[in-house]
Order: structure tokens, then C-alpha cells, then sequence
């Protein structure tokens, strides 16, 4: 069993973050692991000692072996400076460092015909365009709701939902966090 904790900046993903990581966990035939609640910390503090601290706190938490996640939006950033400029905050700490480009959203609006079976979702809900594009995913994700969207409401719920080979096939992003996770995976074994 591996320990796997996080450190996130969003109120929404302390709850996602973990249904998240325990679906790609069962994907890649990992069962059994043990996900930790999230440590939190303000977006502008991924690029500060903090997150080290953070990180730090979580390595505690799992030990040498566990594997810890930083995950956060790129917002209006370059997702390689920004997922760079962590890196180096964090030293020789080891942590799995996820940039969502844009919004976590984003990943919902790559697999929102997926997310069908949700009422919150209004029927047929497509979007075809590029997910990682819009700047404010969160607006463009409403637009295909039924309600306002709450992210301590929906991300959890969407996490659970959404067709992963299609978030896969349509965000890059997802797609790197789901692969630098799967190889942090594979070293824990």
C-alpha cells in the first residue's frame, strides 16, 4: 500500500483531488492505496518556500516511500515556467507537480459529454472546442449547467464522472499529470 497526499490551492480540489487520484490509481491496476486529505495553500504561494513547506508537512504524513502531488492552475501562466519555478521552490523534495492549464475546469470541460449522468449537467452537453483555451473555464462550464456551479459541490462529483480516456485524448495537461503520477506509481512499488 502506498501513501499519497497533496498539497492543492483550490477549496474545490481538497475534496477532488483525492476521487481523482484513486481513479487513476485503480486505472493503472493499483489498489488498496491509502489518499490523504489535501493541505491547501493560496495559488500565489506555489512559486514561494511555502509550498516546500507544504510538501514537506505531506512527506511526513506518507514517508520517504508515499508519494506526494502538487497540484494547482496555470491560470494566465506558461504551465513549463510555472510548473518549473515549483520544481525549483522544492529543492530535492520529491513531489509529483500537476499544472492544470487554464482551470482544474478545464479537465471538465475536455470530458463534459461524459459528465451527462450528472443533473447538474444539461443533456448533450458538448464541448468541442479546445478546453485548455478559455480563460475562464469555470464560465464556460456553467454555460452546460442546469445550476450554478459550486466547486466544492461539483468537482468532487465531476472528478467521480468524467470518461478519463477522453479527458486524456483531449487535455495535455491531464494527460501529463495522469503519466508523471503512473510513473511515481511504478518507482513506489
Amino acid at each position: 500500500m502506498v501513501r499519497i497526499a497533496s498539497v492543492v490551492e483550490g477549496h474545490g480540489e481538497v475534496e477532488a483531488l483525492p476521487v481523482l487520484i484513486r481513479r487513476i490509481c485503480e486505472e493503472q491496476g493499483e489498489y488498496g492505496h491509502e489518499v490523504g486529505k489535501p493541505h491547501r495553500i493560496h495559488r500565489p504561494e506555489m512559486h514561494t518556500p511555502k509550498v516546500l513547506a507544504a510538501v514537506r508537512i505531506q512527506r511526513a504524513r506518507v514517508g520517504e516511500s508515499g508519494i506526494v502531488v502538487v497540484l494547482y492552475d496555470a491560470d494566465d501562466d506558461e504551465w513549463e515556467a510555472a510548473k518549473k519555478s515549483t520544481q525549483e521552490q522544492l529543492g530535492q523534495e520529491r513531489a509529483v507537480i500537476a499544472v492544470a492549464v487554464r482551470e482544474y475546469e478545464a479537465w471538465f470541460l475536455a470530458a463534459l459529454e461524459s459528465l451527462g449522468e450528472s443533473r447538474a449537467i444539461k443533456q448533450g452537453a458538448r464541448f468541442d472546442a479546445d478546453p485548455e483555451q478559455p480563460r475562464n473555464a469555470k464560465k464556460q462550464l456553467e454555460l452546460h449547467m442546469t445550476e450554478s456551479y459550486r466547486e466544492t459541490l461539483h468537482q468532487p462529483k465531476f472528478s467521480a464522472l468524467m470518461d478519463l480516456d477522453l479527458l486524456r485524448r483531449r487535455s495535455p495537461s491531464y494527460g501529463r499529470f495522469e503519466d508523471d503520477l503512473a510513473a511515481a506509481l511504478k518507482l513506489s512499488r
